[in-house]
């Protein structure tokens, strides 16, 4: 595993849809058919900054879901669920007016990508999951102790200041098993806006406690009879979301079909970020 510190992207500046959680920034970027990716917990729409670049004629939208490393707290009454997570990625759609969407989601993006993908599918037209939480997994076993830290008091605090410490990343149970590359730039950037905020720290922590498997076991019964395309993109590397889950999905959704990526572990889009492009757009344009 090799560390990097790579210059943070240079993004346009950010707009702000309202959704029924409050405001919730996003980027914008290109033209074209339109992506709309979803990022992991306890991170921000940078997550996938290595996407767009790779996407020439596609419009990327980029939403900062209140994870824990967003800038605008969440109404203090917020649904913070997956569900109510979900419900916020289809008020962004709207409030867009965007139509034909291909919903990209990785890590706890992709569980929240299945439960739009379930509850709100109106304005998709196919998803793309890669490694990701499904069915029990969700929390992963490896990560199981994140249900624990709201319950903690400072456990988000603490979590935000540990995330900082370099030699911490390289642990199996932080970031060891999701990336053969870690980008410590993304990484301090988000413990930054989480140590910054006592209103973010609680938006982290509603939203883990909302993690659980009833939500993924249920979007994924629900996928069983879906008409919407899935592209399946696993990273072969991974021993935290196996490929064992995503072959079940395939199984069980008959309009699933899954692409082994060599290379990658769970962060797909660090590791082998030109060949996730490369899927999506041949996905796109069939």
């Amino acid at each position: 595993m090799t560390e990097t510190d790579r210059p943070a992207h240079a993004w346009p500046a950010p707009k702000v849809a309202r959704t029924h959680l409050g405001p919730v920034e996003y980027r914008d970027i290109g033209e074209g058919p339109v992506v709309v990716f979803l990022h992991l917990v306890l991170a921000e729409a940078s997550h996938w900054d290595r996407m767009p670049p790779l996407l020439p004629g596609f419009r990327c939208i980029l939403p900062t879901l209140p994870m824990g490393a967003h800038r605008l707290p969440a109404d203090r009454d917020a649904d913070l669920s997956a569900a109510g997570l979900a419900r916020a990625v289809a008020d962004l759609i709207e409030d867009l007016d965007l139509r034909d969407v291909t919903l990209v989601g990785n890590d706890s993006g992709g569980a929240i990508s299945q439960v739009v993908a379930a509850n709100h599918p109106e304005r998709l037209a196919r998803v793309v999951l890669t490694n990701c939480d499904m069915y029990d997994a969700f929390p992963p076993r490896m990560f199981s102790y994140f249900k624990l830290l709201p319950y903690v008091p400072g456990g988000m605090a603490l979590t935000a200041r540990a995330l900082k410490v370099r030699m911490f990343w390289r642990l199996p149970f932080v970031f060891g098993r999701l990336t053969h590359e870690v980008d410590g730039v993304k990484i301090r950037r988000w413990a930054d806006a989480l140590l910054a905020d006592r209103a973010v720290r609680r938006d982290a922590a509603k939203a883990i406690k909302g993690f659980g498997p009833r939500v993924t076991n249920e979007a994924a019964a629900a996928l069983r009879t879906t008409t919407l395309p899935f592209l399946v993109a696993w990273g072969a590397d991974d021993r935290v979301f196996v490929p064992a889950l995503a072959q079940r999905f395939c199984a069980e959704v008959p309009t699933a079909e899954f692409v082994m990526i060599e290379g990658s572990m769970t962060l797909v889009c660090w590791d082998r970020p030109e060949r996730l492009a490369e899927l999506v757009t041949e996905f796109v344009h069939r």
